[in-house]
């Protein structure tokens, strides 16, 4: 895999003054910075939809983002923290540079040391954050060079694609982009977030032919506190290695030598 992402949505509380004491907290591990554009809110919602559809669709909006959204990055490009009005995100993209993934139990522990340092500069500005939504992201570059799977072949990796065309149309396929969602339930069978499967294909950094595979899981915490955000990033990481697994095949496993 080359990324991988925890973070939290909050009631947008920071404004561009906060972002800069956070980055003075952080610098001396993440001294490089750039400004981007903000990532608005999201929040899944269940049951019927507005439209009729049977159901819930990923709302978008709420409360105004304020200002940009700041990456603060380790000097090596590997270590990214995300911090805007609304959300804290951290990410590991170590893989770009061919760098060990550190499993997720190391990511997630550089997850709370930066959730620690934002809620110790919001405390001491009288403020607290109010968490709504959690969320586990992992993107996997699926090079044609490493499976010797064209693009035009998706059904060779993955299993949620069938290949089989009547005799009407028999051109080989171009191009693909897919998105599917599943329920990510709790032991009740109460649905409290999703996990969402993005497939593309296109060139990867290197220009040469590749699919880009992207699990993200995002819901409402499992509980209160901290112990609530990583009930749920737990869930969520455990829910994507299955998601992983079921939906490719067993020729791919063997080439990556996945056996669990």
């Amino acid at each position: 895999m080359s990324e991988v992402a925890l973070g939290v949505q909050f009631s947008p509380i920071l404004n561009p003054v906060h972002l800069g004491l956070y980055y003075q907290k952080v610098k001396s591990r993440f001294p490089k910075m750039q400004v981007q554009p903000p990532i608005l809110p999201a929040f899944e919602t269940f049951g019927t939809s507005g439209t009729g559809l049977p159901f819930g669709l990923p709302t978008f909006g709420g409360s105004a983002v304020v200002g940009p959204r700041m990456w603060f990055m380790s000097d090596d490009d590997n270590l990214l923290i995300q911090l805007q009005s609304d959300r804290l995100l951290f990410n590991w993209r170590g893989g770009v540079q061919g760098s060990p993934y550190p499993h997720f139990d190391a990511v997630q522990a550089q997850f709370t040391n930066a959730l620690d340092t934002l809620e110790t500069l919001v405390e001491g500005e009288k403020m607290s954050i109010v968490v709504n939504q959690c969320e586990v992201l992992y993107i996997n570059p699926i090079l044609t060079s490493n499976t010797g799977v064209s693009t035009s072949d998706p059904q060779k990796i993955f299993r949620v694609w069938g290949a089989e065309l009547g005799p009407e149309w028999q051109e080989p396929l171009d191009d693909l982009s897919l998105s599917a969602r599943y329920r990510l339930k709790d032991g009740a069978g109460n649905p409290f977030g999703r996990l969402t499967v993005a497939v593309a294909s296109g060139l990867a950094a290197d220009q040469s032919t590749a699919f880009q595979l992207e699990l993200t899981a995002r819901g409402l915490p499992q509980g209160a506190g901290r112990e609530g955000i990583a009930a749920f990033h737990n869930r969520g990481h455990r829910a994507i290695v299955r998601c992983f697994a079921a939906i490719t095949t067993p020729e791919m496993h063997k080439l990556w030598e996945r056996y669990q």
